[in-house]
């Protein structure tokens, strides 16, 4: 009899509900609490039961989209012998998620009906093969290896990092087989300015094929009692009190939307990204309200909030100095202040403090080194110093010397000589987005503060612009040789050097014990 309720295909929304839950232990939200928002069953549910031809799945970091493509595969590639799919992402690393999740969910997955692993013979490193004879694989992200043979399903993770022209010879691998028509599913944020989400958003909504959006709230845990008060007193001091109160006026019978979900996201870990990214990025990555810009980079910077005299160098602390050579050079020296001493109460991990600046134009690297040092000496003589700048600075240039070697004649060097910052496809991007977090993060939030001295730099960030190309802003400066564009190249690479990486990953969906299916 169990054996029989495993092998039934799901035929209606519900009952795909209730095998997931039954076999792998999970329960995928059915009800969105957003207006024009999708529920995660019912994109999951159109994708296995309709198998369109084309669709796009645009939701936030950690809601689960790699791993309900990866329960699509599992359930297309168990239900149909000899069934081919093949999963692509914008690197190895995503085009590994959905494969990786697979095993999580079906190999390590249980219900109260039991797991579904048998149906799978053998899981290698990157394919896994069914007793059936399916058989699913990664590829590698290159115009190689999307040119091989046929299958009936595709799969391609975070598309929005994606080459076009890698994403479009992916495409022609997908071929009716056997009866089966194909179907491709795409998946991603979106958060590149005029990056590839963006023309497939735009043919989506257009009619070409089917676009389901979800944000964080949809699949967010339900909020307890314990937190919000019972008459929601103490909602006020929750960060997320903005936009889980947004839909509030109009609605007979309102309810706070984290009072409506009923997902795996952690509310706590959702505060920890209001707290750490700024207002833009968590728009964009976490409410899907899709990449906003406009024509200053850093819109949310304020001089009423990131200037002020607590910015002064602090004796107790390293000073770093990044410097940024050419016809301008600019140089930043700033200090990171941890939670402790940034303030009493810690609720920031730390505040990043500039106390002062340096810009000079068309000066020799012997002038330009000299001064800063000079200047160095003068606001702290005695601290412990951190010097960096670009790679580039090794080169060697037509009239001898490098800038590097020339720094280090005159003295200016700290621990380890020169440091050079992270150099990376994506770096300045990176670099950018991390001042941009650093100015405002989206509970609003200043970590960034500059002393009143550093005028170069307030000008800098106030003035830094976006290119403009074909009637859109872009995700990059408008104007590389700017001069302020040196004074921000330096914040950024020394930031980027200074800071340690953030290596919170996002979670999947968890393990759920058997329950009411909805």
């Amino acid at each position: 009899m169990l054996e029989a309720v495993r092998n039934r295909r799901p035929r209606t929304p519900d009952e795909l509900a209730g095998w997931v839950h039954h076999f792998l232990g999970l329960s995928i939200p059915g009800r969105a609490v957003c207006k024009g928002h999708h529920a995660p069953l019912e994109l999951f549910a159109h994708q296995v039961l309709e198998r369109p031809s084309l669709a796009l799945w645009h939701g936030p970091r950690g809601s689960g989209k790699s791993f309900l493509s990866a329960i699509d595969t599992h359930l297309a590639s168990r239900f149909h012998s000899r069934h081919e799919t093949r999963i692509l992402g914008g690197s190895r690393a995503q085009s590994e998620q959905i494969y990786r999740a697979i095993a999580e969910a079906v190999v390590s997955g249980e219900g109260d009906y039991g797991s579904d692993r048998e149906a799978i013979r053998k899981l290698h490193k990157t394919e896994a093969d069914y007793v059936n004879g399916s058989r699913v694989s990664i590829l590698a992200a290159s115009l190689t290896s999307v040119r091989g043979p046929h299958v009936a399903s595709l799969k391609l993770d975070e598309v929005d990092e994606m080459a076009p022209d890698i994403r479009e010879s992916a495409l022609g691998m997908a071929m009716e087989i056997r009866g089966i028509r194909s179907s491709v599913l795409m998946t991603s944020t979106w958060h590149r300015l005029g990056g590839p989400m963006a023309s497939l958003i735009d043919r989506g909504r257009g009619g070409e094929f089917p676009v389901f959006t979800w944000c964080i709230f949809e699949v967010l845990e339900r909020c307890p009692a314990e937190r919000s008060g019972v008459n929601l007193e103490r909602c006020p001091q929750c960060p997320l009190v903005t936009w889980c109160h947004q839909d509030r006026d109009g609605s007979p019978g309102w309810r706070p939307k984290a009072k409506r979900s009923r997902g795996h996201y952690a509310i706590d870990a959702l505060i920890q990204k209001v707290k750490g990214l700024s207002a833009r990025v968590f728009a964009s990555d976490y409410l899907c309200l899709g990449p906003k810009a406009d024509g200053v980079w850093f819109s949310q910077y304020d001089p009423a909030a990131n200037v002020g005299e607590s910015a002064e160098y602090d004796p107790a602390l390293p000073v770093h100095i990044a410097v940024d050579s050419g016809v301008f050079t600019g140089a930043v020296f700033f200090q990171v202040v941890p939670a402790s001493r940034a303030n009493a109460r810690g609720s920031q991990p730390f505040r990043v403090h500039v106390f002062a600046d340096y810009l000079a134009e068309g000066r020799t690297a012997e002038a330009c080194a000299m001064e800063i040092r000079a200047l160095a000496d003068e606001l702290c003589g005695g601290a412990r110093r951190i010097v960096s700048t670009d790679s580039a600075g090794g080169a060697r240039n037509p009239v001898g010397p490098t800038v590097i070697a020339e720094y280090l004649r005159c003295g200016l060097h700290g621990e380890g000589g020169i440091l050079s910052w992270p150099k990376y496809p994506g770096c300045v991007n990176d670099g950018l987005g991390l001042i941009e977090n650093l100015v405002r993060s989206a509970d609003g939030g200043a970590r960034l503060i500059l002393h009143p001295r550093c005028r170069g730099l307030d000008v800098a960030l106030r003035s830094y612009a976006r290119a403009r190309r074909g009637g859109q802003w872009m995700d990059y400066p408008a104007d590389p040789q700017h001069p302020h564009e040196d004074l921000v190249d330096a914040l950024r690479g020394g930031l980027k050097l200074s800071l340690p990486e953030d290596q919170g990953a996002a979670r999947t969906l968890p393990r759920a014990r058997a329950g009411r299916v909805f």
